[in-house]
């Protein structure tokens, strides 16, 4: 039996794979073939019911809602931030909320994507964490977030990259997360490149090795220090998987050739954007094919943590530059509608625009 099913015992059908969907249709009594015209209609035309499904007999039409379920995301509203980005509130069928939020730039616009409701990590600079982890998100509503979003775009506008950045703990969600990833990238899913997909994580790694070999996708790890004392006093994960454990498995990934990790590092003033910790940088990550994001904080009022000075994060940019290390700096996107790195999960309803998928 599926792990998806609704509590009148429906099979949620956009959480299942192609080959999962083709056996329930066959235990059904249904040709194989039928699978793959429903897979089309559900990723490549996004549709809504099995009416819709007019290459599908009416016999099936009819004879599908009865076993299925096309479950969607409740549009709750739109933050849009002085800079063009956008962060899209949802509601999921249980009444949970999420956000996803859409970054235009030149030309790219992507997506960051989350993929729990909550997050369990609780790292002490993320406001997300402090909601605790409520429960995992399915593979339906990891893929619905830009499916649905792409409806509302403009003609001749789409999502180019995605990024599981938002809401939780990608690899903590592990099973669900390549369930929905195969869907992302199938040809006949919602056909993206693995060049254009990636996951980021704390630091889970036996995941990270999975993941590697499950998929080709783009690994984006979270460090954040310098030391292992830095990392554990704001990564709890540490305790479990240390920086040096975390970076000895980083250098045995088989990354391919034309791919890095990258290397996230929030830079919180005076704990560690010294250039002593560019210093330490620079030699813990000897021997991984790498590149640093730096990432200057995004500060709030609910936490008593600085952005460091631009010139501040330039000199360290500058220490890594000049000694191999390929690097930069995040620009702050979305920060005045709590849309920057560390700060969803806090929307403020009360100014929140309400949105169909008809228009935003």
């Amino acid at each position: 039996m599926p792990r998806f099913t609704e509590p009148d015992g429906r099979i949620d059908i956009k959480s299942l794979s192609l080959d999962e969907l083709t056996t329930e249709l066959v235990a059904l009594g249904s040709e194989k073939f039928r699978a793959l015209q429903i897979w089309k209609w559900l990723w490549q035309k996004a549709a809504r019911t099995f009416e819709e499904m007019t290459n599908i007999s009416r016999e099936w039409r009819d004879k599908l809602p009865a076993h299925f379920v096309i479950r969607e995301l409740t549009p709750v509203g739109v933050l849009t931030s002085t800079d063009g980005t956008r962060k899209f509130l949802w509601h999921t069928a249980d009444g949970q909320q999420i956000e996803s939020v859409l970054i235009p730039d030149d030309d790219r616009l992507t997506l960051c994507v989350s993929t729990q409701v909550g997050c369990a990590m609780a790292c002490s600079f993320c406001l997300t964490g402090d909601l605790g982890l409520k429960r995992h998100l399915r593979p339906a509503e990891i893929v619905n977030q830009p499916l649905q979003i792409s409806r509302i775009l403009p003609a001749g506008q789409r999502i180019t990259n995605v990024v599981m950045m938002g809401m939780g703990e990608p690899l903590h969600n592990y099973d669900n997360l390549v369930a929905a990833l195969r869907v992302y990238l199938h040809e006949h899913g919602l056909g993206m490149s693995h060049r254009r997909i990636t996951v980021s994580t704390v630091g889970l790694v036996p995941a990270m090795k999975r993941l590697t070999d499950d998929l080709p996708v783009n690994l984006a790890v979270s460090l954040n220090a310098s030391t292992e004392e830095q990392r554990r006093a704001v990564m709890p994960i540490t305790k479990k998987y240390s920086m040096a454990e975390l970076l000895e498995a980083c250098r045995d990934l088989p990354i391919h050739h034309h791919k890095r990790i990258t290397f996230e590092y929030v830079m919180m003033a005076g704990f560690n954007d010294s250039l002593e910790d560019a210093a330490r940088l620079s030699k813990l990550l000897r021997g991984i094919r790498s590149k640093v994001n730096l990432i200057p904080y995004n500060e709030n009022p609910q936490r008593d943590i600085q952005r460091p000075a631009a010139e501040v994060a330039r000199a360290f940019q500058h220490y890594l530059v000049t000694r191999g290390v390929q690097c930069s700096i995040r620009s702050t996107r979305g920060k005045d509608i709590s849309a920057a790195c560390g700060q969803l999960g806090k929307a403020d309803l009360a100014s929140v625009a309400i949105f169909a998928e008809s228009g935003a």
